[in-house]
């Protein structure tokens, strides 16, 4: 897969195919272009080194798409990051150039996430941006939005295109305060303020990912999951069937040995020799033996590790991992209702939630007290991401065994074929006088004659 780059007019053009194999690519973002247009004014697209149905899609693609570019630049969108359209031949357009420098979406458009759930859905798509495990996410990109757009061509339902923005954390964050408030309110909570002290305010989308709240230190906290930032209240929305989760088990997967606790009472599983052990003189030749089987072994598997004297760090961490079960959990929206409220207790004392579905969005808006104020809350995380397991509980597979169903049919079936030796086994029958002369020599060795001590 390539992805070449060229602006055009202000924007960023993004063709990751493969058009033709003699056409030289370059990092160059405006000689792409060039070499492109030479090479099609050369040997035009029909050209034998050339998929004809790559460069025909990819041409029809970049006029139509040529004349949103033009619309983009009349409009003045305040709070607005980037626009993007990205089609159904493969290529992406981002307004401005800027924001397609830094671009960070899988270039093929088939294998974009964002893009693979706007077709899947008729609805805005809310993506959040992406929050990597040192708590650092990546807001200065934008909150993308995206849509399918939807054509019926004489009864054909058509989607060649997804369309889209990508939105300013702090504009997004004044328009949903602002949106919030109730004018010439009296009442003890009039909206979501900002940083208010009775409520907190999120945006989540249907993955149960945080993408907008009325809090500074949520604010750093975008695209992280939401039930590592407030527990209590994502295990109540889960309860009330608001989300709805999906375990998945890596049965080969590896992770970190686990270490022992100081505290632990178990068995050890190496044996410390005795001050008995270390004075005999039998204990010194089983540890030689020993170390000399190791160092053969790893001469044996790994010959480089005994000659370089500075081991790549990457091996020894490959070393240093052991075959594990991990599991990873999926969140979705469950039920059909639109709203959802109730109360969290937590026994020292509790807190009111209120839940609505926007309408055509995958976004859910919260609203609840703040979680400061009832701190006797259960704190532990209800994580998303893959994490170490014990794998899901046999006990619970038996009572629902999966259904798997047979071939309606008996694939090269033939009435001449013999089957009788099907399901046969065969086996070797040794000589009773050669068995029987092996068992005469093992005895004769084992009681051979020994040396009764003085």
């Amino acid at each position: 897969m390539q992805q070449d780059n060229f602006e055009e007019y202000g924007h960023t053009f993004i063709a990751p195919r493969e058009y033709c194999k003699d056409l030289k690519i370059s990092n160059n973002n405006t000689q792409f272009l060039m070499d492109f247009n030479e090479f099609i004014d050369r040997n035009t697209p029909n050209d034998h080194t050339c998929n004809v149905s790559l460069i025909n899609r990819l041409l029809l693609d970049a006029g139509l798409t040529s004349e949103l570019v033009k619309r983009w630049k009349e409009q003045n969108a305040s709070g607005v990051v980037a626009r993007f359209v990205a089609t159904d031949g493969g290529i992406t357009r981002v307004y401005p150039s800027s924001a397609g420098e830094d671009w960070k979406e899988n270039a093929e458009t088939y294998e974009s996430s964002f893009y693979k759930r706007s077709l899947d859905n008729d609805i805005y798509i809310f993506t959040a941006p992406f929050f990597n495990k040192s708590g650092e996410p990546n807001l200065d990109s934008g909150i993308m939005v995206s849509k399918a757009i939807e054509l019926n061509i004489d009864g054909a339902r058509l989607k060649p295109a997804v369309v889209g923005a990508k939105l300013s954390v702090a504009a997004w964050k004044d328009r949903f305060i602002k949106a919030t408030m109730k004018i010439n309110c009296k009442d003890e909570i009039c909206g979501c303020l900002s940083n208010d002290q009775h409520v907190d305010c999120v945006i989540l989308d249907d993955g149960g990912f945080l993408l907008m709240s009325n809090r500074d230190k949520y604010i750093a906290q975008i695209g992280q999951f939401f039930g590592e930032i407030d527990p209590i209240l994502m295990r109540t929305l889960v309860n009330t069937s608001l989300y709805a989760f999906n375990k998945t088990y890596d049965y080969q997967s590896v992770c970190d040995p686990e270490r022992d606790s100081k505290a632990a009472s178990g068995q050890r599983s190496v044996r410390i020799p005795t001050i008995a052990d270390v004075l005999h003189l039998g204990w010194w030749a089983s540890a030689a033996a020993w170390s000399i089987l190791q160092q053969l072994f790893l001469s044996l598997t790994l010959p480089t590790l005994l000659e370089a004297a500075n081991v790549d760090d990457d091996v020894l961490e490959a070393f240093s991992k052991e075959s594990c079960i991990t599991e990873q959990t999926q969140y979705y929206f469950d039920s059909s209702n639109r709203s959802f409220g109730g109360s969290l207790d937590c026994g020292n004392c509790s807190r009111l939630y209120r839940a609505e579905k926007l309408v055509n969005t995958n976004l859910v808006f919260i609203i609840a007290d703040a979680a400061d104020l009832c701190t006797s809350c259960d704190a532990r995380p209800l994580k998303q991401a893959e994490q170490h397991s014990q794998g899901p509980d046999p006990c619970e597979l038996a009572q629902n065994p999966r259904y798997r169903k047979g071939p309606d049919v008996c694939f090269e079936n033939s009435k001449d074929e013999d089957d009788s030796d099907c399901g046969g086994g065969s086996g070797l029958t040794p000589s009773l006088w050669a068995v029987a002369g092996g068992q005469l020599v093992l005895l004769w060795l084992l009681a051979g004659p020994r040396r009764c001590p003085t």
